[in-house]
């Protein structure tokens, strides 16, 4: 199989590459210049100078200097930027002379606090990624999760919970899953420290908010917080340097979907200050029966730029709560069959009152079943310039979460919940005859339990860039530290002992991550047609599990300290063969552990400690201590070819990868009762495909876009062990050569717009490929390809209403009404996710 999909990259790659190359050799000429520092008129040296309708960078030498070969005969436009100086953009017409060009000293303009050691840069990176540009975010954006946005890049797939997007929602790249995806904000770790998800609901409205977002795929450039296996995320936020200005937005949509968003940005006070604030409120029923959510959301920066300091402080977050959805529907139930009997919520009931294909249907009836979450996070960045040569940049951030989400529960036993067994007295007719039996009762026919989360999780990242003769090197450090406390409270129980209290706990313990890291970076020019790029990092982490409360079945209070070392090495070398072509590679190793639950699950009452580490140890109080996880890191060898072309009016880009797995922790089909997928290590596996991507602008204000990506994710060896508690027996499965669950083969998009003075318009083709819910591979666990349309339209009512931000929007999704499916699992029938049919969202915004 791989030598065949191998064959047909190396094809694919080599006939696109060809005409890349051909078209770079027409209409050569040189383009050279130096910068200088208008103030002292001293050169300006790693100045970033870029070809702006080709797209292409390099850097200044030490002396300022700067040599483009190969460029375009006749004007165009470049860009020069530097930190601490104002951008400029100029008209050049390349030829023998040497350029002398001038920039003005100022402000810092924020966005390269952030950008040193994780974002990517175009024609100097050796890394597959997107920029997704504010604009670009509008024509998309309007209430849903930041996962929703980003599936118009290649590779990347996403659904939720509820159906419309806002709500629980969740991102894959590459074939993997979220958990496994590094995301940051302005340069802080967003993942979860110990379950390593991202929990997007509780950044509700986020996009209104950001600059830009950069999407890597593959190991990436990011060198701190979570390890980057399938890709890294980067959002930076507003940089508190745009002008003075008041929005205002507010619309409403299908679902009884409403939102309401006001923003303040005060520019620049004299010449040094800036302040931002938004408050927002999301509120949407969903698509499926009562997920309903209610999301606030508030955004505070300010920033103080000095000569050779900057200084920003952010603060946001906001509560949620949402009703739960996480729990799918079989394919016969969607399809109108409703004759069966069915285990919902816990318990046997018939769905015949529900109407007939109901695809809507959440199984979740209880309407206490809800998440309710906080998470503030407070960032402080800093930059201190000591010289042309030098810049010094540091992050402080901490993150304060606290929530709980309540659950209803059928005939638990009363050991799982440490309640006490009693004996009760039962009154039975037989034929007449009066019997009264005592019977022991240890079983709750319905509970509500409740599950808390309380944790700290702060962190520190100082980093230092220089600027020398060939490049440009910069290196740095990262310690993070997380402790959170949880724990479980019984809230009711029928039946229930004489002495049981409402709340009382039934397990709790606590939980620490601690991690240590040192990264360096290399970006060397040695010709100014190449770029080199060399990084390595050394992470040390260790997870905690202490202070358990209660027994488990096994009669077992657990604890572990599990330490783990990584050294992950890249290289990647870019050339740039024509101002308007660049091609690269790379290769690069990572690591990634299990999260704190896959080491050993101490709110599981049946785990046996036995089963989940090598070797055990019991300490003087009886507390079990686990040594050695069963459950390994996985490690990652990816391999990485890309090429693009950047002429005036259009662009293409392909890249290629081959992603070798050892250990990779996959999911396994079944989810937990909290409805968070079980894992198991496969041996090994590979990522392996191709991306293809394109967009022009055709004249007129009309341009398209669009991108195909075609993968192959696959187990080389597996063998799934399965257990049926029912039956007491186990088995195994030979799952080698099957398709990864849960990500589909190939992926398109297609937009086209057109802007005028006065209207916009947006149309969207998305393309999903067949998907497996299931790593079996088995016919009832596919949900088939679709295709969906998507439209967009914006009156823009400046001569109307005299203001010229004033704009009126709706978003039609889904436009043909296809019904499909975009998620599932297995829980002893093949389990569905529906996703929205057509819906809307229509609204104003106003720019003051």
């Amino acid at each position: 199989m791989f030598a065949q999909f191998g064959q047909r990259v190396r094809i694919a790659f080599t006939g696109c590459l060809a005409p890349l190359m051909l078209a770079s050799i027409a209409d050569a000429a040189q383009l050279r210049g130096v910068i200088i520092d208008a103030a002292s008129g001293r050169p300006v040296p790693a100045a970033t100078v870029t070809i702006v309708d080709a797209q292409q960078s390099l850097a200044a030498d030490r002396n300022g200097e700067f040599l483009f070969k190969d460029v375009a005969e006749g004007a165009f436009g470049i860009e020069i930027r530097h930190v601490g100086y104002a951008t400029r953009t100029l008209s050049v017409v390349p030829g023998p002379d040497v350029l002398r060009i001038e920039i003005e000293p100022t402000v810092l303009s924020g966005e390269e606090i952030v950008v040193t050691s994780h974002r990517a840069v175009r024609g100097q990176s050796p890394v597959a990624f997107d920029n997704i540009t504010q604009e670009e975010i509008r024509r998309t954006y309007h209430a849903q999760d930041v996962p929703m946005v980003l599936t118009e890049s290649p590779g990347v797939y996403a659904y939720s919970d509820n159906g419309n997007g806002i709500g629980y929602s969740y991102l894959f790249v590459r074939g993997f899953a979220q958990r496994r995806v590094s995301v940051l904000i302005n340069g802080v770790p967003l993942n979860d420290p110990e379950s390593h998800e991202v929990y997007w609901i509780d950044l509700p409205d986020l996009l209104e908010s950001v600059e830009d977002v950069q999407l890597q795929r593959g190991v990436g450039t990011t060198l701190y917080g979570s390890n980057s296996i399938g890709g890294t995320v980067n959002l930076v936020t507003d940089q508190l340097t745009g002008p003075r200005r008041i929005v205002v937005n507010s619309g409403f949509g299908s679902y009884d979907t409403r939102k309401f968003s006001v923003a303040l940005n005060s520019g620049l006070i004299d010449g040094q200050h800036a302040v931002y604030g938004r408050f927002s409120r999301i509120v949407s029923d969903g698509y499926r029966d009562n997920a309903w959510t209610d999301l606030w959301s508030y955004f505070l920066g300010a920033a103080r730029h000095d000569a050779q300091w900057t200084n920003r402080l952010y603060v946001f977050g906001g509560p949620e709560q949402t009703h739960l959805a996480y729990q799918g529907i079989p394919r016969r139930f969607i399809d109108g069959d409703t004759s069966f009997v069915w285990e919902i919520d816990g318990g046997t009931i018939s769905p015949s009152g529900v109407a007939e294909g109901d695809r809507r249907f959440n199984p979740i009836l209880w309407g206490g079943e809800t998440d309710n979450f906080n998470q503030p996070q407070y960032q402080w960045l800093t930059e201190f310039r000591p010289s042309d040569e030098w810049t010094l940049e540091n992050t402080l951030y901490y993150i304060k979460g606290e929530g709980f989400y309540d659950q209803r529960r059928f005939d638990r036993d009363f050991g799982e919940y440490q309640l006490t067994p009693f004996m009760d007295i039962e009154v039975n007719d037989d034929n007449g005859e009066i019997k009264i039996d005592t019977v022991l009762i240890d079983l709750a026919e319905q509970l509500v339990r409740r599950r808390w989360v309380e944790n700290d999780f702060w962190g520190i990242v100082p980093r230092a860039t220089h600027h020398h003769h060939y490049g440009t090197l910069s290196f740095g450090a990262e310690l993070r530290r997380l402790t959170a406390d949880h724990w479980g409270e019984v809230k009711s129980a029928n039946p229930a002992p004489e002495d049981f209290v409402p709340d009382q706990r039934y397990y709790s313990y606590k939980g620490a991550q601690t991690v240590a890291s040192l990264f360096g970076q290399e970006i060397l020019t040695p010709f100014p047609e190449v770029t080199v790029t060399g990084a390595v990092s050394y992470a040390f982490k260790r997870y905690e599990r202490y202070d358990d409360g209660f027994p488990n079945i096994w009669e077992q209070r657990v604890t572990h300290t599990t330490d783990y070392h990584f050294i992950s090495p890249r290289l990647g070398i870019t050339a740039r063969p024509h101002a308007r072509a660049s091609m690269f590679g790379s290769v690069s190793y990572n690591e990634q552990e299990p999260t704190n639950d896959e080491i050993f699950d101490v709110q599981d009452y049946y785990a046996n400690v036995a089963d989940f580490f090598d070797d055990t140890a019991t300490l003087a109080d009886g507390t079990i201590e686990g040594h050695d996880p069963i459950m390994k890191p996985e490690r990652l060898l990816d391999f990485e070819l890309g090429a693009s072309l950047n002429q005036p009016h259009w662009r293409a880009e392909i890249n290629l990868f081959h992603m070798r797995f050892h250990d990779e922790i996959v999911f396994n089909g079944q989810i937990n009762d909290d409805g968070v997928p079980i894992r198991a290590n496969a041996p090994r596996s590979t990522h392996q495909g191709i991306e293809l991507s394109a967009n022009a602008d055709l004249g007129q204000g009309l341009s398209v876009s669009g991108n195909l990506s075609l993968s192959d994710n696959s187990f080389d060896e597996f063998d799934l062990y399965l257990y049926d508690y029912d039956t007491g027996e186990g088995s195994v499965v030979d799952l080698s050569g099957k398709t990864l669950a849960l990500f589909p083969n190939r992926l398109a998009n297609v937009r086209a717009n057109y802007e005028h003075p006065y209207i916009g318009l947006s149309a969207h083709i998305y393309h999903v490929g067949p998907i497996f819910i299931d790593n079996s591979n088995e016919d009832a666990s596919l949900i088939d390809a679709r295709t969906v349309f998507n439209l967009r339209g914006e009156a823009k009512l400046q001569k109307l209403v005299g203001w010229p931000g004033v704009s009126a929007y709706i978003h039609v999704n889904n436009v043909f009404d296809a019904e499909y499916e975009a998620g599932g699992y297995w829980d002893g029938d093949y389990l569905f996710i529906p996703a929205a049919k057509r819906n809307f969202f229509a609204g104003l915004r106003a720019v003051l």
